[in-house]
């Protein structure tokens, strides 16, 4: 019989526990009078947008190996992410329905990476083709929103698509929001440019998600006749916000905040599938050349659009701490607890019997993250900054 794993740390109200874990699920946990500083103990990051890692896409794992999926979860939970909405961009329909498939038969036959990836959310094919507005995804596969396309999608995937993104605006595109939302898939609006009646209107058909609200747009528009304000104006529409420094300045963060009760404006990562990669040039498939600099800024080669963020979600609470001003409890919970409940997810609490899934994380000059544990397995240490 294995020996129980002893962890020590207080939880947001300051509480000093101590945790045992036994297998995969927590065994005991007491408080106790801590005589000295402990981490802090939390609950999973959650993330709603991640598209890879060490330049491989979810979508190619066919081409590239499933192996290699085992090396992005890995990087995940030495970050502290725990819950990942799985993010398939713009690619060649045929080969994203054999990759769905392929993901689909990968978590049916692995209980731990169903529980990591709960749920997919496909961004790619139904947006604007249009400069600017389309951002580095390919226009040669952008089509027309289409929802019997997307259910062949769907049904690859093993129906585990959550999240849909689509331009309303584009022919087919009410018609599309209306049946995925009646089919309960969470409708995002995102990479378009409707006018306000449309998007009003894509509301009232059930659209309830901003994907990466303040990107995915044309480096210049109009100052009143753009699509954010109309966002903006429908609280039904829950906003998704990428914290790592380059894709947003704080303003606008604190703006949608402001406009959105507690939970309705969550972190993202929206991670590249180049996240984690060195510093360097790139010449992605598809002729898309872009940059990595050595401060994790990507972006296309010889422009200012963005291509995904280097950091994982756990960037985003350092980030949230630093130009927001949110204690490292507060803007983890607004990482974790926020984007699960925006989700539907309930998460592991520290409690006997839950499922020994948690952080134990400190500030440093930074978020400082001293050991992730996702169901009983220890993963050590890192920061935000790390590979």
């Amino acid at each position: 019989m294995c020996q129980p794993s002893r962890y020590e740390g207080r939880l947001p109200n300051g509480t000093a526990v101590a945790v045992t874990v036994v297998g995969d699920r927590i065994g005991t946990v007491e408080a106790f009078p801590a005589a000295s500083p402990l981490p802090y103990l939390l609950p999973v990051l959650v993330d709603l947008q991640q598209n890879g890692a060490f330049g491989t896409y979810y979508h190619q794992l066919a081409e590239r190996g499933p192996e290699r999926l085992r090396e992005i979860v890995d990087l995940l939970r030495r970050h502290g992410v725990g819950r990942v909405q799985l993010t398939v961009p713009t690619y060649e329909f045929t080969k994203t329905v054999a990759n769905y498939r392929l993901l689909d038969q990968l978590l049916n036959s692995d209980p731990d990476l169903a529980t990591l990836y709960f749920g997919f959310f496909h961004e790619g094919n139904f947006m604007s083709p249009q400069d600017g507005w389309r951002g580095a995804h390919m226009q040669c596969w952008i089509e027309p929103p289409d929802y019997d396309r997307f259910r062949l999608l769907d049904e690859a995937s093993g129906g585990r698509i959550r999240t849909v993104n689509v331009a309303p605006e584009e022919p087919g595109g009410l018609d599309f929001v209306e049946r995925a939302a009646a089919a309960e898939k969470v409708v995002g609006l995102g990479h378009c440019c409707p006018d306000a009646a449309t998007v009003a209107e894509a509301v009232a058909r059930g659209a309830r998600w901003v994907t990466h609200f303040g990107n995915g747009a044309a480096t210049q528009i109009h100052r009143f006749r753009n699509p954010f304000w109309s966002f903006l104006a429908h609280p039904e529409l829950t906003l998704s916000v990428i914290c790592d420094g380059f894709h947003l300045p704080p303003d606008v963060v604190k703006a949608a905040m402001a406009c959105r009760p507690v939970g309705g404006c969550v972190p993202i990562s929206d991670a590249s599938p180049y996240s984690g990669c060195a510093a360097g040039h790139y010449d992605e498939y598809g002729g898309h050349p872009f940059e990595i600099e050595p401060n994790g800024f990507i972006h296309l080669a010889g422009s200012e659009l963005l291509h995904g963020a280097w950091f994982q979600q756990d960037r985003c609470v350092e980030w949230l701490v630093q130009n927001l001003g949110l204690s490292l409890p507060e803007a983890w919970l607004r990482c974790s607890e926020h984007p699960a409940a925006a989700a539907g997810l309930a998460l592991p609490r520290p409690e006997p019997g839950q499922e020994a899934s948690f952080v134990l994380a400190h500030w440093d000059s930074g978020l400082v993250i001293d050991q992730a544990v996702h169901c009983g397995r220890d993963y050590g240490s890192c920061r935000p900054t790390d590979r």
